[in-house]
């Protein structure tokens, strides 16, 4: 029997008998999601029983530290393959189909390609012993490299064991690091009691719920570990998807029990899970609105960088040198301005100031609105005849003057 998982990123298989084809290999899998290490023995071909067909699958590793035979999810995708699945059951279907022309030999009874395997197998045994010391090497020098740095602290570890729980922000933190499949994976120790932690103050504190016994178990005393659960049912889309798909069962076999389980791994999600992703969801939406909420409201000077910043500031001080430029090119033109309205304010200031007027040789402007200040609003710019003010200022002094010298009769 074969199981198809979602968390192993290889194949593999415990019985050598299995294989079509094996081809001698040491090597040691370290990245399978468990607390040990698969040593690798070869790497072969197998056929496996798929409905009425039997198709080939490549690349399969052997190895004796396994107590069943996995095919990876995602190298039969990266290998061409359809994987259905059908609740509790799979079926594989080939991109493509080819024929074997395996002719069998009259003398043995066997194929060629039996002949080849039988071979390969035997050969493969017999170095066993080259197999067992190259795992003795590799974990003796896999545990002499931890003891030259158990005296330097993992942060990583540090972090997750002062991780303490006082708000959701803090579920939320610890919830982000498992987007990390390799930190997953080599944490995952202590991921699994700070996530206990956190399942606990979330019930009791967050909730005030006392009524759910920590660990969590099921029938028999069994512990279930609720990371390996959340992962897993993650791993398959949620709650939703899952039960949907009627894939419970399947999500008890990845986590360690047997396929009638699946119903209580349904009621543990529920009890300890369901609520806390539900919260965790909400939090995650909320926070993308409220960052895009101050996107639309933030002040576009705030939001200037400080290179836009520096840009704008040489512009300011381009022009400033520009002005002055001009302003010393024409220094003997110098513009004078006034606002005429028609009253005879504007007179005096002409007749205390007359001798300025006289001085300037320079085009002079004035924005005229007419009688009063209302016309400032349609305000025109026209050329100012200093001379016609001239002789209207003298007029209005002859005028006073005149009228002034003569003789009051009683």
């Amino acid at each position: 029997m074969w199981y198809v998982s979602r968390s192993l990123k290889r194949h593999f298989c415990n019985n050598i008998d299995m294989f079509k084809r094996i081809k001698n290999m040491s090597h040691v899998e370290t990245k399978t999601g468990e607390n040990h290490f698969f040593f690798i023995r070869g790497v072969g071909v197998v056929d496996v029983v798929s409905g009425s067909e039997k198709i080939r699958i490549q690349s399969v590793l052997y190895t004796t530290d396994i107590d069943r035979n996995i095919l990876s999810y995602d190298q039969l995708i990266t290998q061409g393959y359809t994987v259905k699945f059908m609740g509790d059951k799979c079926k594989l279907y080939p991109t493509f189909s080819v024929p074997i022309n395996n002719k069998r030999n009259s003398h043995s009874g066997m194929t060629r390609e039996e002949e080849m395997g039988e071979l390969e197998k035997q050969s493969v045994i017999d170095k066993g012993h080259e197999h067992e010391k190259y795992k003795t090497d590799f974990l003796n020098d896999y545990f002499e490299k931890l003891n030259i740095s158990a005296s330097e602290p993992d942060w990583n570890i540090l972090i997750l064991q002062a991780m303490k729980f006082n708000d959701f922000n803090d579920c939320k933190a610890l919830l982000d690091m498992l987007d990390d499949v390799e930190y997953f994976l080599k944490y995952k120790h202590y991921l699994e009691i700070t996530f206990e932690k956190m399942i606990e103050w979330f019930l009791k504190v967050k909730l005030e719920i006392q009524s759910r016994p920590l660990p969590a178990v099921i029938s028999n005393n069994r512990r279930v570990c609720l990371l390996d659960l959340y992962m897993a049912v993650k791993r398959e889309g949620g709650h939703r998807h899952v039960t949907e798909s009627g894939t419970w069962a399947m999500i008890a076999k990845d986590t360690g029990f047997e396929f009638e389980d699946g119903e209580y791994m349904r009621l543990i999600y529920a009890m300890y899970l369901d609520v806390l992703v539900y919260y965790y969801k909400f939090k995650i939406t909320q926070e993308m609105a409220n960052r895009k909420e101050d996107e639309k409201t933030e002040d576009p000077k705030e939001c200037r960088s400080d290179g836009d910043n520096e840009v704008i500031k040489n512009k300011v001080l381009t022009e400033a040198v520009e002005c002055s430029s001009s302003e010393g090119a024409a220094e003997k033109e110098v513009c004078h301005y006034a606002l005429y309205a028609g009253q005879t304010g504007g007179v005096g200031w002409l007749q205390g100031n007359s001798k300025t007027i006289q001085d300037v040789t320079a085009d002079h402007y004035v924005f005229y609105g007419g009688s009063d200040w209302h016309g400032l609003k349609k305000l025109q710019r026209k050329r100012f005849d200093f001379s016609r003010a001239k002789k209207a200022v003298n007029e209005a002094n002859n005028s006073v003057l005149k009228n002034s010298l003569k003789p009051n009769y009683v």
